[in-house]
């Protein structure tokens, strides 16, 4: 009862807008043709007569006006009022419009009947159907506007002689039989439309609440996993860099396996938050895309060189079938790798016995990269689902062993950032079919430079470079001073900003880099305290900013700060690279 209440006053209102709606055309209507009628029978009736009618028809026309901009204002918007005294003011000048057209069909009792029938009658009829086009919204206001304009009519039948009043009487009750059906199909069409406007905007609203919950819900998402990434990434950063500075004193041949067991779980949980960072970066959008022309030979010998042990040790066939050497496509080289490896990777790791192939094939305007396995396949009804992320197929218990169900998500949202369609072909027991479309680059690519490596002993040293640190957690900041000392660096370290200004002014000494956590005490980020130890030193350093947070709007900051991004936990090898490249010319 309460929703049917509800719709009642919502269907009044909206009656009553669309009256007003098209109350300056009917009122400029019914003055315009009484002005007509006044003009057309000027001098065949008593002048006192017409006078007084027209006058009657511009006391209702101003009337009308007066109304219209009273009432305007509170019945637009979204809330509108005065909903019923707009419908009764409305009432009135429609009992009142049709009194006065009632009133000329009495012209009968004062003309001649030619008259009437060529000029009043018309007039009526037009008036009559005008009005059941715009007062049929609600049949209230049609029937105090149509009953008295043909009662009075059919009395005015009664003036007319012989035959003539009969058929005047006949065409009276013949116009009041078609306004009135015109009348209400006119009313159960609007009422249709509106009873269907209504669900649409309820639909909405009920979607609206629906996406505003799924959006709250990701953001919650999104904050727990910022949170608990940056909390999880700290320890296992500290671990690395402490592990890094203890294996070298660790060299007994009992113990290596040891170490390679260590390093190896090591790396599987930096690979796993690294999954999660490069979901958390196409998301923030930062993520550099430098599309160029690709030679897909290059691309499908390194994917071959990588995946061949991976495949034959599991026993599997794993066959590449690359293009022709000219065959080169409009794409960025490092994102189109990380597609095919994680499809690759996929193929081999849900394959237990037969084939992965890997092929290209030429279409029109556009190359297909296809990765095709011999595995279970995968049921239409998912074929959605597994590019989600965390989703996997028949692993409830989530072993380790089948990844953390990322793979495909980041394939997906890179496949889109790129506009590369991944297209997906597979079905239970006939393995999976993944296709990369490619548009064709008619540039050559760059050619590729490969330098040789240079050896241990040519590469540069850190020794004798001095290290400012900047971290909260004390874990961290021993690990650091671990590592450096290990590499023959010195260090400054301090939880702080003020902390680490203050020992440097206390030694005397200037850094030659300064590397700080994002996410420092009071709300103070590593970009700000980078600047403050630029200031206090004199000159601009390199800088290098560490952090474990995989929130948009963070990744966002650091990648604009200007300086070197690392992401928690950081591999030695790749922060001494870093360092070298920044301190060493």
């Amino acid at each position: 009862m309460p929703q049917e209440a509800a719709w009642a006053d919502r269907m009044r209102t909206e009656q009553v807008r669309l009256i007003y709606r098209n109350y300056p055309f009917t009122l400029s209507a019914n003055f315009v043709l009484s002005l007509l009628v006044i003009g057309a029978l000027w001098g065949g009736v008593p002048t006192t007569l017409l006078l007084g009618w027209i006058a009657f028809s511009g006391a209702l026309t101003l009337k009308g006006v007066w109304d219209y901009r009273r009432h305007r204002g509170p019945l637009a918007g979204s809330a509108p009022t005065e909903v019923d005294a707009a419908a009764q003011r409305f009432a009135e000048i429609a009992w009142c419009t049709g009194v006065m057209w009632g009133a000329a069909g009495l012209s009968p009792f004062f003309m001649e009947p030619a008259q009437f029938h060529q000029i009043v009658f018309p007039a009526i009829t037009g008036m009559a159907f005008g009005g059941a086009a715009f007062l049929s919204t609600d049949r209230r206001l049609f029937y105090g506007y149509i009953v008295p304009m043909l009662a009075l009519t059919l009395v005015g039948a009664t003036g007319m002689p012989g035959r003539s009043g009969l058929i005047l009487a006949s065409l009276t009750l013949a116009l009041a039989f078609a306004t009135l059906a015109f009348a209400h199909n006119v009313h159960a069409m609007i009422q249709r439309s509106l009873v269907l406007r209504f669900e649409n905007m309820d639909l909405i609203d009920a979607l609206q609440q629906q996406k505003d919950q799924a959006d709250y819900a990701n953001l919650s998402k999104s904050r727990f996993l910022a949170a608990a990434s940056h909390d999880l990434r700290q320890p296992l950063h500290a671990l690395g860099l402490l592990f890094e500075s203890l294996r070298p004193r660790i060299q007994d041949e009992p113990s290596q396996q040891l170490v390679r067991s260590i390093t190896a779980t090591i790396h599987t949980l930096e690979d796993l938050f690294n999954a999660l960072l490069d979901i958390s970066k196409l998301d923030a959008g930062v993520i550099p895309c430098e599309m160029q022309a690709v030679t897909l030979q290059h691309t499908m010998a390194r994917i071959e060189a990588e995946f061949q042990p991976v495949a034959e040790a599991k026993g599997l066939r794993f066959v590449v079938r690359p293009p022709a050497a000219d065959t080169t496509v409009h794409s960025d080289p490092a994102l189109l790798d990380r597609m095919l490896r994680n499809l690759v990777s996929n193929a081999i790791q849900h394959t237990q016995q037969g084939t992965v192939l890997v092929a290209c094939r030429r279409r029109a305007g556009t190359v297909h990269i296809e990765v095709r396995d011999s595995g279970p396949g995968i049921p239409p009804e998912l074929h959605k689902e597994i590019f989600q992320e965390f989703y996997q197929i028949s692993n409830l218990a989530r072993e380790r062993s089948h990844g953390v169900g990322l793979g495909l998500a980041i394939v997906e949202r890179v496949g889109r950032m790129l506009n590369h369609p991944v297209l997906l072909r597979s079905a239970p027991g006939c393995g999976s079919n993944f296709t990369i479309v490619l548009p064709r680059s008619a540039a050559p690519a760059p050619a590729a430079a490969s330098p040789a490596p240079p050896s241990a002993e040519a590469l540069p040293s850190l020794r004798g470079r001095h290290i400012a640190a900047i971290d909260d957690d004390p874990i961290v900041l021993e690990g650091m001073r671990q590592l450096f000392e290990h590499w023959g660096c010195s260090l400054t370290a301090a939880a702080s900003t003020e902390e680490l200004l203050g020992r440097l002014a206390q030694d005397g000494t200037m850094p030659d880099l300064v590397i700080s956590d994002y996410r420092l005490r009071d709300g103070e980020t590593g970009a700000q305290a980078i600047a403050k130890v630029n200031a206090f030193c004199g000159r601009p350093l390199p800088g290098v900013l560490v952090t474990g947070d995989t929130a948009p709007e963070r990744l966002r900051e650091a990648a604009q700060s200007g300086h070197a991004v690392l992401h928690k936990p950081v591999r030695p090898g790749k922060l001494r690279a870093l360092l070298l490249h920044l301190l060493v010319p």
